[in-house]
């Protein structure tokens, strides 16, 4: 009886996987990743486009502050009319005329993400009174710069800003077109 347990007590019980069951395994992983890959990067761009339009929005509420505190007409502009190439320019605008010039003071300049695009149903600018209000009530809207929309059969909504008569920014979503 010694013996019998001895045997037992040392002996081993080797297993392995087989190539058959190595291959499956394989299969099933690589067809669980082409499955999830495509939402990961579709929740990887919607994220990128939710950044952008938070910071659009700061920007918008920064230039509305600085407006109050330093009681002058402050102006938010993009594209290459305010010379910032496919960015945002905030900028004090000591004439008054609504243009930007070198000779008026940069308050922040930042480049729009490439893979984004903008579009605002008022125009290239938005400017603020000393009261912090702008006559430029309208809606931004960023939207994936990738994304062939005409093509599409379902509209895409996109991060939009409505900005109020008053100056305050509130978010919302808007079909991209």
């Amino acid at each position: 009886m010694r013996l019998f347990q001895s045997q037992l007590k040392y002996s081993c019980v080797c297993s392995a996987w087989s190539l058959l069951e190595l291959l499956i395994v394989l299969a099933l992983m690589a067809i669980l990743a082409s499955l999830g890959l495509p939402q990961i990067y579709s929740a990887w761009h919607l994220q990128s486009l939710h950044d952008e339009g938070q910071k659009l929005a700061q920007q918008i509420r920064f230039a509305r502050f600085t407006s109050l505190q330093k009681s002058a007409k402050v102006s938010l502009c993009w594209s290459q009319v305010c010379g910032s190439s496919a960015g945002f320019l905030v900028y004090l605008d000591a004439n008054k005329d609504g243009l930007w010039q070198a000779s008026e003071t940069p308050l922040s300049q930042w480049q729009i993400n490439k893979r984004l695009s903008f579009q605002f149903n008022r125009g290239h600018q938005v400017s603020f009174n000393r009261a912090g209000n702008t006559a430029q009530s309208g809606t931004m809207v960023l939207c994936l710069a990738e994304v062939n929309y005409a093509a599409d059969h379902q509209q895409t909504l996109g991060y939009a800003l409505v900005i109020s008569s008053s100056g305050r920014v509130r978010k919302t979503t808007a079909p991209c077109i």
